[in-house]
């Protein structure tokens, strides 16, 4: 036999790889360290430990943009409103009422303020068509946002209505101030005077 195979077994083979170990660059953990610094300082330093239940004390009249004292009740109706009574005051066929040619609408002023503080729960017929749904009540609308969202339903889609006052919503929110609950269709609204 040649010496070539009487080689031991390791000096016939390559030998296993090295693992090396190839740490992070120290330029990339310097600015993750970095970041991490700047995150914390700018958490403590905020002033987010307040009291949570004030929440954002903007207006909806502010953060439109409108001047102090001037509320468009067009922009609050597309905020709260359109979607379910659609852009047109048409509403949804068998599912929203509309707000069109609506005596609930055009009628009694107090009425309409009521059904937007507490709103409604149950069957209401509205022009010929019996709706069974749940209104939401808006009564955390300040009482110059409700009248200037009322009167603009009131005189819109052909509807001509006498304005809504502030201080007839401010004198029907203080009537029903002990209401926790909405108005079970159209038949406790007819009670409204």
């Amino acid at each position: 036999m040649s010496d070539r195979y009487r080689k031991q077994p390791r000096q016939r083979e390559y030998e296993d790889p090295d693992e090396t170990v190839r740490p992070l660059p120290r330029v990339f953990v310097l600015v993750v360290l970095g970041m991490v610094i700047w995150g914390a300082v700018y958490i403590l330093g905020a002033d987010n430990l307040g009291d949570a239940s004030t929440g954002d004390s903007r207006t909806l009249t502010a953060l439109a943009g409108a001047p102090v004292g001037e509320v468009n009740g067009a922009q609050l109706y597309a905020g709260k409103c359109a979607g379910c009574h659609q852009a047109t005051g048409q509403g949804v066929a068998g599912v929203f009422p509309p707000l069109a040619a609506s005596s609930w609408v055009t009628g009694s002023e107090t009425r309409l303020v009521q059904i937007l503080l507490h709103g409604i729960q149950g069957p209401i017929d509205v022009n010929g068509t019996v709706y069974n749904g749940l209104m939401p009540a808006w009564s955390t609308l300040s009482d110059e946002e409700l009248a200037a969202l009322a009167t603009y339903v009131r005189s819109t889609w052909g509807n001509a209505a006498t304005a809504v006052t502030v201080e007839t919503v401010a004198s029907e929110r203080a009537r029903t101030a002990s209401r926790s609950t909405p108005w079970q269709g159209g038949a406790e609204l007819e009670t409204v005077p």
